[in-house]
């Protein structure tokens, strides 16, 4: 996806400013009602949520000029998810993802990860 700053991609109805304001409200992982919060602080890996943050990491990072700010606030985001996901499967950890089910984790394997991991590339 391709975003333009103050114009929605074409079927979005997103802007780079809103897709921008996404990460932001997730970086600050107390702002209810975000992925990172429902992750980091609820222990719950909310897909509905976590799909349209991709989303918008991919409109943010998918700037012909992407600032080292936007950069960096992408990548905070994805590394948090990756960390929670590292504690969730490490023996040692107390952190659980308590929905983690197969289901769940064969979608992140197959799909959202392989999003990340692209996008970490950027």
């Amino acid at each position: 996806m391709s975003c333009e700053a103050g114009k929605p991609p074409s079927g979005s109805g997103r802007t780079v400013e809103a897709a921008r304001e996404n990460l932001r409200n997730n970086k600050n992982d107390e702002i209810e009602g975000t992925f990172c919060h429902a992750l980091f602080e609820d222990r719950v890996f909310d897909e509905a949520l976590l799909v349209p943050l991709i989303a918008d990491i991919e409109c943010v990072l998918g700037q012909d000029a992407v600032s080292p700010e936007d950069r960096r606030l992408a990548h905070w985001v994805m590394m948090g998810t990756l960390r929670c996901l590292f504690s969730h499967f490490d023996a040692n950890d107390l952190y659980k993802i308590e929905n983690l089910d197969a289901e769940v984790y064969g979608r992140w394997s197959g799909d959202y990860f392989e999003r990340f991991r692209a996008l970490m590339s950027r």
